[in-house]
């Protein structure tokens, strides 16, 4: 079965304009269809970097084993990779290493909350019980998944730990002190 040929499409227009469909043998047809591609992938590309500035940098052997190391256990391709650091360096921010795996912890989350529920539903559990723990996993998931997307830094992680116990606070400086 043959496809129908759409007369309106830019490239069966190229290749009517080079009069290759009617006259040109195959590869003819075949060498004027890569130069279109070309040259559309070119003017692509021109209307891209209008819209989009495009840096390119280079690394020494040993950057980019550290680099593609980084990349590949935060599982972002290096230019992914780039992309997110540069930003959350900018934003006093981290990471997240495995966002899969994150997606996967509050999925698990989600999932216990729901067969809990059902239990609790079915009065298989006492309604006390059901109730502590629904209020436990909302605890966690509102605890937990924020610092799982968004990591504190050690300065926040040390003042807020220092701001709950003054024992704590105590030990740091004496830890530091012995430094």
């Amino acid at each position: 079965m043959k496809r129908k040929v759409n007369k309106e499409n830019s490239i069966y227009s190229y290749l009517q304009t080079n009069g290759v469909l009617e006259k040109g043998t195959h590869e003819e047809i075949q060498k004027v269809r890569s130069e279109y591609w070309r040259e559309y992938k070119r003017k692509w590309r021109v209307a891209k970097r209008k819209k989009e500035k495009e840096f390119t940098i280079s690394f020494n052997p040993d950057e980019l084993k550290v680099l593609t190391f980084e990349s590949k256990k935060h599982k972002l391709s290096r230019t992914q990779f780039i992309k997110e650091t540069t930003f959350a360096y900018i934003n006093n921010s981290f990471i997240v290493p495995d966002l899969l795996e994150v997606k996967r912890i509050s999925q698990i989350l989600a999932m216990t909350y729901n067969t809990v529920q059902d239990m609790f539903d079915a009065n298989k559990l006492n309604f006390d019980l059901g109730r502590d723990i629904m209020d436990s996993i909302n605890r966690l998931e509102r605890e937990i998944l924020p610092l799982l997307h968004h990591p504190k830094n050690l300065e926040e992680y040390i003042k807020l730990h220092i701001a709950k116990d003054e024992v704590k606070k105590a030990q740091l400086l004496e830890f530091i002190n012995s430094l």
